[in-house]
């Protein structure tokens, strides 16, 4: 019986890192603009007045409009260093377990763009992984597990100038996302395909902008990807959902400041409606506050701090996880919270705290190059027996060309 109660752990605990991510400054494991090469650097702020065309395309579509001259187009890559540990020294479920995670660099790229139809309206697209990433116990665990979980997001928007003070905006993500559970032989890469669409209205009150966009939910469905019970062999299909978000947004403008633009972002993400989500984590938000200061018209500098409340749901913990609710480990075992919580350990994206540094550079008339620094953080956990501790440091850069 212990046996298989140790492999009811590590099996549930890849499981659940398939839907969650250990391993990026995101929100859960959403990123929203983080790998924007400019709002990284400054505390993912871009929701209202962008820097960058991945902020626009990827967060207020209203904002397109703001594009200055007829075209631009940014690429750029994000490094990120993971730090994720975790341990029990006596659990409820008669295992111990102590380690960290393996595969801790990561390096993901952005890439978009904006081009100017008429005087009112403009158009964007881009390519980025959205949400996902994984883990690697291997060296850690019995079984061995490993696990890949990535989803990347194709992104296409409209910006439209209704007044010249009010722009609206809609945008439509087709997202193709990939599913490894590394754990037992008959398991292999699954693949799905998502949409989901936004939209977003920004006006202009002469010494600030306001705005306010939303993205409905991205529903995913993976078939035979988990081995369940009761049936030796039987393969149960996961739903998984990305969650429906609401984001408010005011910056200054130039009217307020010549130099000197400050943004602030509210994020409101509905976990707990989101398939496979809502098992582990409660509803989210997060304040990001951003500032950028032209020293002259090259050089911009830049820095940012975001909070986000605790993701960790510690209450009503109930028996399944993803709609399962037993495993075949060598047998039927049934998923009950205090294995939940052992999952929560593992899908542990719980810092609160995110510090950004960057600047920009004008290289020349049409090209500008933008690099960016971050650390996250949060306190300790522990959940049931368990005991985690998470950080992670990003860096990276882009280039944006205007035309």
């Amino acid at each position: 019986m212990k046996i298989n109660i140790i492999k009811n752990i590590a099996f549930t605990s890849v499981f659940v890192m398939t839907a969650t991510t250990a391993s990026a400054a995101t929100i859960g494991d959403d990123f929203n603009l983080k790998l924007s090469p400019a709002s990284n650097g400054m505390g993912g702020v871009g929701y209202i007045s962008p820097q960058d065309a991945v902020a626009s395309v990827y967060g207020n579509p209203a904002s397109l409009t703001q594009l200055e001259g007829d075209t631009d187009f940014t690429f750029g890559a994000t490094y990120l260093n993971v730090r994720n540990k975790g341990s029990a020294e006596s659990s409820a479920l008669g295992a111990e377990w102590s380690g960290d995670i393996e595969f801790e660099h990561y390096l993901l790229p952005s890439i978009a763009f904006r081009q100017r139809v008429s005087d009112k309206l403009v158009l964007g697209g881009g390519v980025q992984v959205i949400s996902g990433l994984g883990s690697d116990y291997r060296s850690r665990n019995a079984l061995q597990p490993t696990v890949t979980y990535l989803n990347f997001g194709a992104n296409a928007a409209a910006g439209y100038q209704l007044t010249p003070k009010t722009s609206i905006g809609a945008t439509v993500t087709l997202s193709y996302a990939l599913l490894e559970l590394g754990l037992v032989s008959n398991t292999a890469m699954q693949e799905d395909m998502g949409v989901r669409a936004g939209l977003g209205i920004i006006h202009d009150f002469g010494p600030v902008k306001a705005g306010i966009n939303y993205n409905s939910e991205l529903a995913l469905k993976f078939d035979n990807v988990i081995r369940s019970a009761p049936a030796p062999g039987n393969m149960s299909d996961v739903d998984l959902e990305q969650p429906q978000e609401v984001i408010l947004g005011i910056s200054s403008t130039p009217a307020l400041w010549k130099d000197v633009l400050l943004e602030a972002n509210y994020i409101y993400k509905n976990w707990e409606n989101a398939d496979l989500h809502k098992d582990l984590w409660k509803d989210t938000y997060t304040l990001q506050l951003g500032g950028q200061y032209a020293v002259n018209n090259k050089l911009k500098l830049r820095a940012g701090y975001s909070y986000t409340t605790d993701l960790l749901k510690e209450n009503d913990l109930g028996n399944s996880i993803g709609g399962v609710t037993s495993l075949d480990a060598g047998g039927e075992v049934p998923i009950s919270p205090t294995v939940i919580q052992f999952v929560q350990s593992f899908a542990d994206p719980y810092w609160n705290n995110h510090v950004t540094l960057g600047l920009g550079y004008q290289l020349t008339d049409t090209l500008g190059v933008d690099v960016h620094t971050s650390y996250a953080w949060g306190p300790d956990q522990t959940i049931g027996s368990n005991e985690i501790e998470v950080g992670v440091y990003s860096l990276g850069a882009g280039l944006t060309w205007n035309f």
